[in-house]
Order: C-alpha cells, then sequence, then structure tokens
C-alpha cells in the first residue's frame, strides 16, 4: 500500500524548511499525482499566514504547478479550532481561495476570546500530564463536531493529538459533512482503536505526512503500516488508488 498524494504539507510561508518546489519535487520523486501545500492559518503563534499572504502563495503554487506539470499542486491552509463553538482562524472569503480547507487542534493557537483559552487550551495542557476526564472530552468532542457543522471543512488533521476526544462521535461527524479524518504519520494518530471506532462510525480516511521538511513529503510508513495491519483498503482510505477524490469544499482529483 501506498500513498498517491499527499494533502498535507508545510512549507517556508510558516514553519516548514523548504519552499514550494521542493515540497512539490520531492511529492513528484515518489510518483505522487498531488501535493497540498498547507502552511499554518493566522492564529498560528509568530508563524500563522496572514490573509494578504494567501494570493502571494496562490500565485507561488500556481508557477510550481505549471513548471512540474506531472504533479497537481495544490494551495490550502491547516487552520485552527480557536473556540468550544467550533470557530477557525481562516474566513469563509479567504477559504474560497484554496482548494482544500484543513483544520486542527493546536495547542498555541490564539483563541477567539480569553475565556476560551480555558477550555480546549486548558484540556490540551492537562492532557500532557494525564488522559482527560470523561468532562472534558465532552467538551473536545463537541468542539471539533461544531466545527465541522459550522464550516465545510476537507480534512479534520491529527485527531486525538495532545487532546482527548471520542472517535465514534467524531467519525459519525465526519460522515455527514463529508470531512476526511486524517491517518496522521506524523503524529501517529488516530490508534488501532480510533480508527477503528471512526471507521464503524462511517467516517473516510486520508493518510498524510504532515511534512515541515521537502524529504518527508509522501513519507507515511507509520500510517500505511498500521492501515495494512488492520486490513483497511481503498474504500476505508481514500488517497492509496488512482480513484476519483471528491473533498467537501468541491474539489475533485
Amino acid at each position: 500500500m501506498k500513498i498517491t498524494a499527499d494533502f498535507h504539507t508545510h512549507t517556508r510561508y510558516s514553519h516548514g524548511k523548504g519552499t514550494v518546489e521542493d515540497n512539490a519535487v520531492n511529492a513528484l520523486s515518489l510518483g505522487l499525482r498531488a501535493v497540498a501545500i498547507t502552511d499554518h492559518a493566522r492564529n498560528h503563534p509568530l508563524v500563522g499566514v496572514k490573509p494578504d499572504k494567501i494570493d502571494v502563495i496562490r500565485k507561488d503554487v500556481t508557477a510550481v504547478g505549471k513548471e512540474y506539470k506531472n504533479i497537481r499542486v495544490l494551495l490550502g491552509l491547516e487552520a485552527n479550532v480557536i473556540s468550544p463553538r467550533g470557530d477557525i482562524d481562516v474566513s469563509e472569503e479567504d477559504a474560497q481561495k484554496l482548494d482544500v480547507l484543513l483544520v486542527g487542534f493546536h495547542l498555541t493557537a490564539y483563541q477567539k476570546k480569553l475565556t476560551d483559552y480555558f477550555r480546549l487550551p486548558f484540556n490540551g495542557l492537562t492532557h500532557i500530564f494525564c488522559k482527560n476526564s470523561a468532562k472534558q472530552i465532552v467538551r473536545n468532542t463537541d468542539a471539533i463536531i461544531a466545527c465541522l457543522e459550522k464550516n465545510k471543512v476537507d480534512v479534520l488533521t491529527h485527531p486525538g493529538f495532545r487532546i482527548d476526544v471520542d472517535y465514534a462521535e467524531i467519525g459519525r461527524a465526519c460522515a455527514e459533512t463529508g470531512t476526511f479524518m486524517e491517518i496522521s504519520s506524523r503524529h501517529r494518530v488516530p490508534g488501532r482503536e480510533g480508527i477503528e471506532q471512526a471507521l464503524n462510525a462511517g467516517a473516510k480516511f486520508i493518510i498524510n505526512s504532515d511534512a515541515h521538511k521537502p524529504v518527508y513529503v509522501g513519507k507515511c510508513g507509520w500510517a500505511l503500516s498500521l492501515a495494512e495491519e488492520m486490513g483497511l483498503t481503498e474504500n476505508e482510505i481514500v488517497n492509496v488508488s488512482d480513484k476519483p477524490i471528491r473533498f467537501a469544499r468541491g474539489l475533485e482529483i
């Protein structure tokens, strides 16, 4: 089993180490048919992409796509969940400029209101020392579900990283909204149990590298090995075959 496209990679536009071209060249060397440039959105401390930078990145992505015609180079952002009400740091106007929109929880992301820091970020901090309580897990899960219902999201990134969630409930929400749940080879989430719970709830998965260096683009060994051990196929994972992939926001590739 191998992936045919990597829809989660970072560049120097946030805190990756390479350029758009570097990521595309490495993806092409592995025979991938598509790679998405998905740098962190504006509320990611110090490195988040401001809205006025989106057009700059689009020009770069377009130029690289014209130079390397054997691979599709896509523009995306990895947005942050910035409130327990499901708000994110990419407006719908800015999302319209993207090919794909990814969303995930990041512990250090600036929250929408001061009181919001006592919700998801606080739960993320306690998760460092011990598993979140049942009450915290409900709050975390409800925030993610609200995010998927409030925004049209293509990929939910690394669910369960630095925060505990109910994978069955999130899987159900992903199935209802057409959002793909990422199996993150970088962060190694979800694990076997989480995947089984989300799968039983109807979720579809996408395996990504979350590469922050060009050399890691397309490298998803942990996730692919786990998928093979579990007997998952192209019916459950959308980017391990050449079949068309249709995203929630309408892109088909």
